[in-house]
């Protein structure tokens, strides 16, 4: 089996354990790849002459509907790690040009120094020195500190006080621990499953949780805490029937 360091391999393999096995995502995508197809692409026998029809479809499919996909295998997209690599291009040899010896000039001897000049400046010029360089290194510092990146405010987590029941459709409902980064993505809600949910939060964090981009904070369950996309939820539409709400705004913005 090819080894999980293949950004192919660990991509096709987050999106076939995200939506519970091969079978399940040739199924809730359409048939769009094969089981066997699936198989072999985890096993490391996918295209590599070429960017097939069936990876441009599986690509587009889970853009949509997969929330994570691609940061969350931590690889990058199905259609940019097939097909043929680009050959690195060989970088000419540099010679380093001669350099002429130079001589060493010779000391001068302290009796050949200008008259007058009073040697009890030469530490305080030294003492000088040493402060800027001191200075010199506390500014690098401070410099430095500025680049790092600022933390994320926490997230708000208080509605109206009144809990709404929410229900998964057909594919459930991804959970994370923050929708903005996606991180700890973990315990997917079944589907057909209902749960309370507290309130919801504006997160356009990747393309398949828009155009509405909201998200629920579910509040019960082993979900509680976790945040979901509201798009994954029937929001009171009829299971079969077209979808007509992708958010319920009957549930309160987080604050």
């Amino acid at each position: 089996m090819s080894s999980t360091t293949d950004p192919f391999v660990r991509q096709i393999t987050w999106l076939v354990n995200a939506h519970g096995g091969r079978d399940q995502l040739s199924k809730v995508s359409g048939s769009l790849v094969s089981p066997r197809t699936l198989d072999n692409w985890c096993r490391g026998r996918y295209p590599r002459n070429a960017v097939t029809g069936a990876v441009r479809d599986l690509d587009a499919w889970a853009l949509q509907h997969s929330p994570g996909y691609p940061d969350a295998a931590g690889a990058p997209r199905l259609v940019e790690t097939c097909g043929p690599q680009p050959a690195a291009t060989p970088t000419p040899a540099v010679t380093a040009p001669e350099t002429a010896t130079q001589t060493a000039p010779e000391p001068v001897p302290e009796s050949a120094t200008a008259p007058g000049r009073p040697g009890w400046r030469r530490p305080w010029v030294l003492a000088v020195a040493a402060a800027l360089v001191v200075a010199g290194t506390t500014t690098g510092f401070l410099l430095l500190g500025e680049d790092e990146p600022e933390a994320l405010p926490a997230l708000p987590s208080t509605g109206d006080g009144r809990l709404r029941p929410e229900t998964t459709g057909s594919l459930g409902a991804n959970t994370f621990s923050d929708p903005r980064t996606l991180q700890g993505q973990a315990q997917k809600i079944p589907p057909d499953t209902t749960v309370q949910v507290r309130c919801r939060y504006y997160a356009p964090s990747i393309p398949s949780v828009m155009p509405d981009g909201f998200w629920y904070l579910v509040d019960s369950g082993e979900w509680a805490g976790r945040w979901s996309p509201a798009n994954s939820f029937m929001n009171g539409d009829v299971p079969g029937e077209p979808t007509l709400h992708n958010t319920d705004f009957d549930v309160p913005v987080c604050r």
